[in-house]
């Protein structure tokens, strides 16, 4: 079993000295085909139309960030985030929280708002995520019900483990302390963080009560510098065993460094869950 301290909600808590929250309007749209994301011949072949629409750019540790959403005739297929290489130069030793603002396009995924942290230490539990990286936050509830979370003991957690709603392989460890502002993270014991491998790359997800409204790709620095230009990772996901709240959720997420010098982390193969009963 692994030992998440119950007394440490530490393990994802919001940095006091350095915050910067970056909250822009969705005026700026553009409808282009980024590296990578650009629709296939088979596509064509059936008449399928691919956009990719972007919400403001947003100044980040030195470079910049963005959200996007892919729709195929009309359909979200994916929705991401994408950071300039400036991003991973000369990283501040403070730690930050960044929210972007999504094209409204985006909104028929059902995300409702993304956030990126910062972590130049890492977090607990020690020896597990005490390296660089990034946690990507796509939340399914607005900024203002974020703002309201309280952090503690949620006792929520645990009808969400009677009703079944996540996958076995995902705990909260001892008990299921809420990060303020954020919620209950749930974590993956099979993931190769808790394993010999180590870090690297990993898939969370978040509860608040007894409802799970976020989802989060967590990436090392040391990951994303590793991989060279026009490289495209695809990672499957552990779907949720019931659906609540009808949605796109992940079949899985995509990290991608493209030749035009930007990396991007998305949740790809959305497909619609309707409310479970």
């Amino acid at each position: 079993m692994i030992n998440l301290k119950a007394s440490s909600y530490k393990l994802f808590r919001v940095p006091l000295m350095f915050c910067a929250l970056a909250i822009f309007g969705c005026e700026s749209q553009e409808d282009v085909q980024p590296d990578g994301l650009q629709a296939t011949a088979q596509q064509e072949m059936k008449h399928e139309r691919t956009n990719v629409y972007y919400g403001p750019t947003t100044p980040m540790l030195g470079g910049t960030a963005r959200t996007w959403v892919k729709l195929i005739n009309g359909k979200p297929e994916a929705i991401g985030i994408e950071m300039s290489e400036e991003v991973l130069e000369n990283m501040p030793a403070e730690m930050g929280m960044f929210f972007l603002k999504l094209p409204g396009q985006a909104h028929a995924t059902g995300i409702k708002t993304v956030m990126v942290d910062w972590n130049p230490m890492g977090h607990e539990p020690a020896g597990v995520y005490t390296v660089p990286h990034f946690d990507f936050h796509f939340y399914m509830i607005t900024d203002g019900q974020i703002k309201h979370i309280e952090g503690g003991v949620d006792a929520g957690a645990y009808t969400l483990l009677e009703k079944g709603i996540l996958p076995p392989t995902y705990i909260f460890g001892p008990q299921p302390m809420a990060v303020p502002q954020m919620g209950v993270h749930w974590v993956d014991v099979t993931s190769p963080e808790y394993s010999p491998a180590g870090f690297s790359k990993t898939f969370i997800y978040g509860s608040n009560k007894d409802r799970i409204t976020f989802m989060e790709p967590m990436i090392t620095v040391a990951y994303l510098k590793g991989l060279a230009g026009n490289v495209q990772v695809e990672t499957p996901v552990p779907s949720l065993l019931k659906y609540e709240d009808p949605g796109y959720y992940p079949e899985s997420y995509t990290i991608q460094h493209s030749t035009t010098g930007t990396y991007s982390v998305a949740l790809t193969n959305l497909e619609w869950h309707n409310l479970e009963k």
